[in-house]
């Protein structure tokens, strides 16, 4: 993924040039990556490289070797020691088996995804360091592309937990992070108590902002994300 930098105005998240040199475009300054020639270096949105050193933004990544350093999507990158994602290495990370399972990147355009190798299951959502998912079955398990939800034989996943009770057989997905089975209803990885579950219906609109409250229904009541209420707003 990684190619010649060709920006030459600033972009948020992206390194771009200017003044016969390389700077990274971050979310309050534009910061000069000191040493790197525009020539030497090579990027996709915020990771990037030259021939001695590793970047995640305008910060490097401390013992990384650029020789084997390589993009697997937004959320993960790899070389020959280490697997890293946007708050750091993953520790333990078995490195000729590690897998992405989706693009890593959600709705709202942050760093998030799904990844395994051959005895773990990862869970990144760009905050905070990589969550290891317990009682897996690695094998099986594949995210549903969307970066919030996952699922193996047995059970399903809602950003990187188990959806308590959930019936795999009946499950479905209803849009904006609800879903449901033959008895439940559920908001992420949350069940909403009380639900309807037949009468359920999302009413956040298709093309609504990605970090919009999400809106649903059922006969007897209104929600906002997983909270009761009993008006619209």
């Amino acid at each position: 993924m990684l190619q010649p930098i060709t920006n030459a105005e600033p972009v948020d998240n992206e390194f771009f040039l200017r003044d016969g040199a390389v700077y990274f475009s971050g979310l309050y300054e534009n910061g000069l990556l000191k040493g790197v020639a525009p020539k030497d270096f090579r990027c996709w949105h915020y990771w990037g490289k030259s021939s001695t050193a590793c970047f995640l933004g305008g910060i490097r990544l401390r013992g990384a070797d650029p020789a084997s350093f390589r993009v697997l999507n937004f959320a993960y990158a790899m070389d020959k020691t280490a697997v890293y994602t946007t708050s750091g290495r993953v520790p333990g990370a078995e490195l000729a088996a590690f897998q992405v399972l989706d693009g890593g990147r959600n709705d709202s355009g942050a760093p998030q995804g799904y990844a395994k190798d051959s005895r773990q299951v990862y869970f990144h959502n760009g905050d905070g360091k990589v969550k290891i998912i317990k009682g897996v079955e690695v094998s099986s398990l594949r995210s549903l592309g969307d970066t919030y939800f996952a699922r193996d034989e047995k059970r399903i996943y809602a950003y990187g937990k188990q959806l308590p009770k959930a019936d795999l057989a009946s499950w479905e997905r209803l849009g904006h992070w609800y879903s449901r089975d033959a008895k439940r209803v559920y908001y992420l990885n949350r069940e909403i108590k009380g639900a309807d579950r037949d009468s359920f219906t999302v009413c956040t609109p298709l093309d609504a902002p990605p970090l919009s409250d999400h809106l649903a229904r059922d006969k007897d009541h209104y929600y906002q994300n997983d909270e009761m209420m009993e008006e619209p707003l």
